[in-house]
């Protein structure tokens, strides 16, 4: 018996370990299924086994709202409690990254939520919803579209906790139609097809086209932090955030190359951000 309930335990464990987020990953549906991704409303999602952004034989997830205002199954949402929970700012997530097709005669406003707690039950803890949305054209085919993922980036909708807490401590995440700032969505009419959802740590190339690139060495690192530039921009400065979202340093930069002491730093993950007035740049530095 003891050893049937260590074994449950054990299962038990690891699913939860491999249900947490993690850099980088990538939910692509070719497994056929909708890998977590679902609505309420008595509402499902499908994996749709062809025609995503690379064509033949290139699955997607797709949700087609009733458009009924107020009605089950309204309003455009999709949510998972599986495996986007966890800590985004261990991970150096800055950005969530997708392709989307919206099929119908509506536009989309599409933003990213998060919450501390699931959306069952009182209180629901603390929810924070993406401050600007993505608008995705209906009849526009598949767009690749990308939204920030730092504190700044974030609007908090409902609860005490600060952007910071809520991103070190996800539950539930969302992805979701509505013009402002929102956890419930929107009543819409419209079919969204998702594909590719990334945990990204690096900006989009849109964004990092309109900066030249830098690197960070050696990391992790004990002692210092060595910035290379590729070419120095105009009013170029670096910022460097904690894992709570705490701007630790600020500094103009005047050279190519630049070390900044670490060693009383805490140890951990952190964010550099390389900004100059052609865009700006975000690395994870891990401080040991």
């Amino acid at each position: 018996m003891k050893t049937k309930l260590l074994i449950f335990l054990f299962l038990l464990t690891s699913g939860f370990l491999f249900s947490q987020i993690s850099a980088g990953q990538v939910d692509d549906f070719e497994d056929g299924t909708i890998q977590g991704w679902t609505v309420g409303g008595g509402a499902s999602t499908t994996n749709i086994t062809t025609g995503g952004p690379d064509g033949v034989d290139d699955n997607f997830l797709q949700y087609a709202t009733t458009g009924a205002p107020g009605g089950p199954g309204s309003k455009m949402i999709i949510f998972n409690r599986t495996g986007w929970t966890g800590n985004f700012t261990t991970e150096g997530i800055v950005e969530i990254q997708f392709d989307v097709k919206v099929e119908g005669t509506n536009d989309l406003e599409l933003r990213f939520s998060v919450s501390d707690e699931t959306g069952q039950g009182t209180p629901s803890g603390t929810r924070i919803s993406s401050t600007n949305s993505v608008i995705v054209t209906a009849g526009s085919g598949w767009n690749s579209v990308s939204i920030p993922i730092s504190v700044s980036d974030f609007t908090v909708f409902e609860g005490s906790a600060t952007v910071a807490d809520v991103l070190a401590s996800v539950a539930e995440a969302r992805i979701l139609h509505a013009p402002t700032p929102n956890w419930f969505g929107t009543a819409i009419g419209g079919t969204l097809q998702l594909d590719n959802i990334t945990a990204s740590t690096t900006l989009s190339r849109q964004d990092i086209s309109v900066i030249d690139d830098f690197s960070i060495y050696p990391n992790p690192s004990r002692s210092n932090l060595n910035i290379n530039l590729k070419d120095l921009g105009n009013n170029t400065k670096i910022e460097v955030y904690n894992i709570l979202g705490k701007k630790i340093l600020g500094k103009e930069l005047n050279a190519l190359k630049t070390s900044i002491n670490v060693s009383q730093w805490n140890s951990g993950v952190y964010l550099v951000r390389l900004i100059n007035n052609d865009g700006t740049v975000t690395k994870r530095f891990v401080k040991q």
